[in-house]
C-alpha cells in the first residue's frame, strides 16, 4: 500500500486499486490512554460495580467514563463540547464498532456521572485503583495526603432536600487560591510514594483541615481494608497533629508529620536544640544544584503518656518569607521601643527608689535580645509653683524640689541576635510514632510530601479543573472522582516510561529536542499529540493506516517504552465493545 499526500489531501493506492473513501483522524494520545485503560481493566470493573440498563442507555458507564478520561488527558473540554473532540477521533478504534458520535453527547456523559454519584464513588474508585496497582506490581510503602481548594464561578443549583447531606457543598471557606469572594470545593488526596493516587475525596468548601485529617484516618481503614495500614507510613502536613488525632492514630498506623507551633513543645525543642548544639549533618537530600543542606537533632518526648520521636531540622535555605517576616517584626519592635522609651523618659519620680522600681518593671515588659536598653537615673532640682495670685513679695524665696527622671536609650540592633533568630526561623520540627526510624529517613520521607502537591498541580491545572462546567453538586463530586482516575492513568503513563528509561539506561527527546531521563506525563502526551491515523475502506473491509509524521521520537519507541505496540492505533474492534462479556 502506498500513501500520497497533497497538502491536506490523501490518496491511497493498493495494487492497481485507488481508494478515496477515507478519513483522517487526529488520534493524538487517545489510543494510548485507551490501551492503558483496557490493560488495567478499569472499564470492565466500572461496569461490574455500576449496573446499567442497556435498553435505557446504549453505552455502559465504563465506556462513558472512559470517554471523559480520554478527553481530560488529551484535551480538556467542557462537558457540552466533548462530542466536538470526538468528531475527529476514531470511535471504532477507541470504543468499538457501533459507537456513534451522537452516543457521546453531553446528556449521555452527564448521566454517567449521575450513575457514579448514586453509588459509593470513593469506595468504587479506590477499589479499582488498588486492583490496577496490583496488576502493575506497584507496592505502597508510604501514603502522602493533603488538601487543596478549587474556586468555582457562578451560582450552583441546590440538591433536593433529601440529598443535602449526601453530596459536597459549594460554599465559601478558607481559600488556598486567595479568592475568599468565590465559592469553592476542597479536594483531599492520598498518593503513594511515587505520587500515584490511591484515594481521593471531594470535600465541602468550608471543610476544616484538622477535622478532615481526623476523619480521613477512619476513611483509610474503611476504604483501604485490603491493606495492612501498620505496614506503611502515613505522611501528612501539620494539620494532622492535634491531641485528638494523635489518640486516634495510636496503634492504628505509623505516621510522620510536621509538628505545629500551636504546641509549646515545638519552640522548646528548637531552643533546646540550639542550646545543646549537637547537630548531625545530613547534607543534601535532593539532586538539584541549589538544594538545601540539612542538619538534625532528635529527641524523645511524651504527649498524653505516649512516646514520640521529634526531629529538629535546620535548613541552609532560609525561606524568604521568614526573612521578610523577621525584618518586619524587628522594625515594629524598634518603633514600639522608641515610643515607650520616650514616654518613660518624660516621667518624673519623687524618689530614686520609685525610679529604680519603674526601670525593673520596664525591663520585664520590654526586655529583648535585639535592641539593648540602657538606663540612667538623673537627679534634677526644679522650682515649685508658688501658690496664690499676683506678684510675689520682695522677700519671697523661691521654693525648689528634687525629682528623678529616667534616661532610657535604645541601643543598635544586635546583628548576632538577628542572625540567631534567622537561623532558628529556618528550623522546623518533625514528629513520628515510628521510634526506630532514623532522623535522615524521617526527613527524607517528609520532604517527599511534594508528591501530593505535584498531583494537586494536575488537578488544579487550567487544562483540567480550573473551571467547573457542571451545575449540580452531585455531578461535580462525581467528576472529581473521574479526575482521580485520569490522574491515575497519567501517573501510570509517566511511571512506565521513566521506569523503562531507567532500566535501559537511556533518555528520550521531548518537545524542543530536550533530552530527559524523567519525562513528565505532560511531555509524553505532547509527544503523542501530532499522531494521526487514516481510515479507509478496502473492498468491504474497514482499515486503518499510520502515516509517517515528523516527531522528536519515533512512535514505535515511544510506545515500546510505555509497554504498547503501534497496532493500538490501527486496530478496530469487530464487536460492540460496550457489551459486557
Amino acid at each position: 500500500m502506498d500513501l500520497y499526500f497533497f497538502q491536506n489531501c490523501c490518496i491511497i493506492i493498493t495494487g492497481d486499486v485507488m481508494i478515496n473513501k477515507m478519513k483522517i483522524f487526529n488520534a493524538g494520545p487517545a489510543p494510548v490512554i485507551s490501551a492503558i485503560w483496557e490493560q488495567l481493566n478499569i472499564g470492565k470493573n466500572l461496569d461490574k460495580l455500576l449496573p446499567w440498563d442497556a435498553s435505557q442507555c446504549k453505552l455502559s458507564p465504563g465506556i462513558r467514563i472512559k470517554a471523559l478520561v480520554i478527553n481530560i488527558l488529551a484535551t480538556r473540554s467542557p462537558l457540552y463540547l466533548v462530542s466536538r473532540f470526538y468528531l475527529y477521533q476514531d470511535l471504532a478504534n477507541l470504543f468499538g464498532k457501533g459507537v456513534l458520535l451522537q452516543d457521546l453527547n453531553d446528556d449521555c456523559l452527564a448521566r454517567a456521572l449521575d450513575k457514579l454519584a448514586e453509588k459509593n464513588p470513593k469506595k468504587i474508585i479506590s477499589s479499582i485503583i488498588l486492583e490496577a496497582l496490583s496488576s502493575e506490581n506497584i507496592t505502597i510503602t508510604h501514603l502522602h495526603s493533603d488538601t487543596t481548594s478549587v474556586s468555582v464561578y457562578g451560582e450552583y443549583e441546590n440538591q433536593e432536600e433529601d440529598d443535602l447531606n449526601s453530596f459536597i457543598k459549594l460554599v465559601c471557606g478558607h481559600s488556598k487560591d486567595h479568592r475568599p469572594d468565590l465559592k469553592q470545593l476542597k479536594i483531599g488526596l492520598c498518593v503513594n510514594q511515587d505520587g500515584i493516587p490511591v484515594l481521593g475525596q471531594p470535600l465541602d468548601g468550608n471543610k476544616d483541615d484538622k477535622t478532615w485529617n481526623n476523619e480521613f484516618i477512619d476513611v483509610l481503614a474503611k476504604d483501604l481494608d485490603k491493606i495492612d495500614l501498620t505496614s506503611l507510613i502515613y505522611v501528612a502536613d501539620s494539620a494532622l497533629i492535634t491531641k485528638d488525632n494523635l489518640k486516634n492514630m495510636h496503634k492504628k498506623l505509623y505516621f510522620i508529620s510536621r509538628f505545629p507551633a500551636t504546641f509549646e513543645l515545638e519552640k522548646n525543642l528548637i531552643d533546646l536544640a540550639w542550646k545543646k548544639d549537637d547537630w548531625t549533618f545530613i547534607g543534601k537530600i535532593s539532586n538539584q544544584k541549589n538544594a538545601a543542606e540539612y542538619k538534625v537533632q532528635e529527641f524523645i518526648r511524651t504527649i498524653d503518656d505516649i512516646k514520640y520521636k521529634f526531629v529538629v531540622v535546620h535548613s541552609s535555605k532560609l525561606d524568604k518569607r521568614k526573612t521578610r517576616s523577621i525584618d518586619k517584626k524587628l522594625d515594629e519592635l524598634c518603633k514600639t521601643l522608641k515610643k515607650e522609651t520616650q514616654e518613660l523618659s518624660s516621667r518624673e519620680f519623687f524618689c530614686k527608689a520609685d525610679a529604680q522600681k519603674q526601670i525593673e518593671l520596664f525591663k520585664k515588659d520590654h526586655d529583648n535580645s535585639f535592641y539593648p536598653l540602657n538606663f540612667q537615673i538623673l537627679e534634677r532640682t526644679i522650682p515649685v509653683k508658688r501658690e496664690g495670685k499676683g506678684r510675689p513679695p520682695k522677700d519671697y524665696i523661691p521654693q525648689t524640689k528634687t525629682v528623678y527622671q529616667i534616661k532610657c536609650t535604645l541601643g543598635e540592633l544586635d546583628n548576632d541576635a538577628k542572625q540567631k533568630a534567622l537561623e532558628q526561623a529556618s528550623c522546623f520540627v518533625l514528629i513520628t510514632n515510628k521510634l526506630d526510624k532514623s532522623p535522615q529517613d524521617i526527613l527524607k520521607e517528609y520532604k517527599n510530601q511534594t508528591t501530593v502537591e505535584i498531583s494537586f498541580r494536575f488537578l488544579k491545572s487550567p487544562i483540567f479543573l480550573d473551571a467547573i462546567y457542571l451545575k449540580k453538586e452531585s455531578r461535580i463530586e462525581a467528576l472529581c472522582y473521574v479526575l482521580f482516575l485520569a490522574l491515575f492513568i497519567y501517573q501510570i503513563l509517566q511511571r512506565r516510561m521513566r521506569k523503562a528509561l531507567e532500566e535501559q539506561g537511556e533518555y528520550i527527546f521531548v518537545a524542543g529536542k530536550v533530552k530527559t531521563e524523567k519525562p513528565t506525563g505532560n511531555r509524553i502526551l505532547e509527544l503523542l499529540k501530532p499522531i494521526q491515523t487514516i481510515g479507509y475502506v478496502e473492498g468491504d473491509k474497514e482499515c486503518r493506516a499510520l502515516p509517517e509524521i515528523p516527531n522528536e521520537e519515533p512512535l514505535e519507541r515511544i510506545l515500546s517504552l510505555i509497554g504498547l505496540t503501534p497496532d493500538i492505533y490501527t486496530s478496530i474492534r469487530e464487536y460492540p465493545h460496550y457489551l459486557i462479556e
